[in-house]
């Protein structure tokens, strides 16, 4: 009969514990295929009972930001309209694909003209996200513990290191890593660190001396 009152002090324990291992998570996603396969870790996190938090801009192409979903979404603006971004990727793919350009100089110069209208896009992106104060503030009162962010998403990192966050990285995507060892100071000593393209002599195996 004793243990019947220690029922409710179990109870209390237990769902002590569940909240204490749930984890309030940021993610930036990238688009596309790179979403697509964000969206499974966070469907996941969302399963073992995180508290997920997507951060998108409003010309992302890929994420659907109006749709109701387990997660919490928040939408920062850009100055780039959702249309002219659809555009300038549909520039991009029009000059990709392109056989008539055979002059490898008016190849040259489309492919230029794309990635001035690019830089500009990713330029308009990282001014919403990281010049908006107002939402850099609310990130921090939100008292996020770790960012979950795709490489391609530009400065990304950089909100980890504003808002103080340690950083978890979707993918890593660029040949031995370089572009986030070097642009995102990840850590990825070639001691034991296997890199992807890196011809195979760095592997996750050390000798003793090693």
């Amino acid at each position: 009969m004793i243990y019947r009152h220690l029922l409710p002090l179990v109870a209390l324990l237990l769902i002590g514990s569940e909240i204490s291992l749930s984890g309030n998570i940021l993610v930036l996603p990238g688009e596309f295929s790179h979403w697509y396969n964000m969206r499974v870790i966070v469907d996941e996190l969302v399963a073992r009972n995180h508290s997920v938090t997507v951060l998108i801009h409003t010309s992302s192409a890929s994420v659907n930001y109006t749709r109701k979903e387990k997660f919490t979404f928040i939408v920062f603006k850009t100055s780039v309209e959702k249309q002219d971004a659809q555009i300038m990727r549909q520039n991009l793919i029009n000059v990709w694909m392109n056989q008539s350009a055979t002059w490898i100089w008016t190849l040259f110069r489309e492919v230029m003209n794309v990635m001035s209208e690019f830089e500009k896009y990713l330029s308009s992106v990282c001014e919403g996200l990281l010049r908006n104060q107002e939402l850099i503030a609310s990130l921090r009162e939100s008292h996020f513990d770790v960012l979950l962010y795709d490489p391609m998403m530009p400065c990304s990192d950089l909100l980890g290191e504003t808002l103080g966050l340690p950083q978890v990285v979707s993918i890593r995507l660029s040949a031995a890593y370089s572009m986030e060892r070097l642009c995102g100071q990840l850590p990825t000593p070639p001691s034991y660190v296997p890199a992807v393209a890196s011809q195979g002599h760095l592997t996750d195996h050390m000798s003793f001396i090693e």
